[in-house]
């Protein structure tokens, strides 16, 4: 399941569609990227002509509107269609990128930034915060990647004493649980279909309103409509897309006639995996993008310890 919907976008019968209005406002914000703007200016500009942004409200600011123009949903991903053609996407991450390094904001070797693979996948069991991916005796002899929990060096002292990871262990952790989707292809459904929803206290204040206008008859037809029109777009955005279905048929296809996995698959670990949770005593929760969760322990611990 998966929370709020792109600007540009609406959901119809458990369906994404293109909403053309909001539509028109994330090509219009390519398009001005294009030609020279700066985010800055493209947010005050939107903000001044008090266009509507996801959370329906006129305010912009240079993070929103670089979240659109960074958002790959735009170039189609089998749930949300085609909105922004991919080659004016990519025209527009090589003019961020090139942005980027003329200020100096490469990534560096130990920084979260660093591309790979299970970036913004992994999270700590004991205290929720991403693990990050760090490089250790950068260019000797006894180099090594290591993934830790953000916060175990928090302000210059030891907070979170999560275990470390390697890549292997990782890999190895992920070809075991894999291994088991493709074995027993019929643990793919083994999640229930729930559908929740998140708490709105702005839809209930308007649930009440809309109940006291239909019993005390205080209010005309044309505020009872803007009242229910209003409380409508609220539980919006808070709807949960309940999408279970979509995600298992992915899922299926993307094991279907694999035989068992010697090697890690890079492309197959981005094609079912949502994320990773880390726990001290060595296990590790999978979760699939259905919310499938699929555990297994790592074999060797990596944690070292701090005496």
């Amino acid at each position: 399941m998966q929370r709020h919907t792109p600007l540009g976008y609406r959901i119809v019968d458990g369906k994404a569609e293109i909403a053309p209005e909001p539509a028109q406002i994330v090509r219009a914000v390519f398009e001005e990227y294009l030609t020279g703007t700066s985010t800055y200016r493209i947010a005050k500009g939107l903000t001044e002509k008090g266009v509507l942004n996801a959370s329906r409200k006129p305010s912009w600011n240079h993070g929103s509107v670089g979240k659109i123009l960074e958002n790959t949903k735009y170039i189609g991903d089998g749930f949300y269609p085609l909105l922004i053609d991919k080659a004016i996407f990519e025209q527009v991450q090589r003019i961020r990128q090139k942005k980027v390094e003329s200020l100096g904001r490469t990534a560096k070797l130990n920084s979260f930034a660093n591309a790979s693979l299970f970036s913004n996948k992994l999270y700590c069991g004991a205290c929720g915060q991403s693990y990050r991916r760090y490089v250790e005796h950068c260019g000797q002899a006894g180099e090594t990647v290591k993934w830790k929990c953000k916060h175990y060096i928090w302000r210059n002292r030891v907070c979170c004493r999560n275990i470390f990871l390697t890549n292997e262990q990782i890999e190895n952790a992920f070809l075991r649980i894999i291994n088991k989707g493709i074995a027993t292809p019929i643990i793919l459904e083994r999640q229930s279909r729930v559908k929740s929803l998140a708490s709105c206290p702005a839809s209930e204040r308007l649930t009440g309103q809309i109940q006291q206008a239909l019993e005390t008859g205080q209010y005309t037809a044309s505020q009872l409509k803007e009242m229910v029109f209003e409380r409508a777009i609220e539980q919006y955005q808070v709807a949960v897309i309940d999408d279970w279905s979509y995600q298992t048929d992915k899922l299926k296809a993307a094991l279907s006639g694999k035989e068992a996995q010697t090697t890690f698959d890079g492309e197959l670990f981005t094609a079912t995996i949502k994320k990773a949770i880390i726990y001290e005593d060595g296990r590790m929760q999978f979760y699939l993008h259905n919310d499938l969760m699929l555990e297994t322990h790592i074999t060797e611990k990596a944690k070292e310890a701090d005496t």
